[in-house]
């Protein structure tokens, strides 16, 4: 008997941790880890986000952790203009999102990473 109840016990257990990983999954967001905070405004309000050093790097939510992946970008910077489409764009529904990250203004097209 002792010992159905401990395994029903670790069942539960890995159950839980199962269900918690989601929520771990978009833990707070410190800006000062992106080499770029930007604004974006996707049609429900603007968010900030964090994004690294390449342009195809994923977009993390501040301080959420929301992640969305680029896939085109239409976008100036100064006099110089940058139209840039992914080559390999991962499959999902496609937003239109402004963006201007003080330096660079235009709009970015994204994906919601699952």
């Amino acid at each position: 008997m002792l010992k159905q109840f401990t395994a029903g016990m670790a069942t539960l257990c890995c159950m839980a941790l199962v269900a918690a990983a989601p929520a771990s999954a978009r833990a707070k967001v410190d800006a000062s880890q992106f080499s770029y905070v930007a604004t974006i405004d996707c049609g429900k309000g603007s968010m900030v986000i964090g994004s690294g050093d390449d342009v195809w790097s994923p977009f993390v939510e501040i301080p959420g952790g929301k992640r969305l992946q680029p896939v085109e970008w239409h976008v100036a910077a100064g006099d110089t203009r940058f139209d840039l489409v992914s080559s390999d764009p991962p499959k999902g529904k496609r937003t239109v999102c402004s963006y201007d990250d003080g330096v660079a203004t235009g709009t970015v097209t994204l994906v919601k990473i699952r």
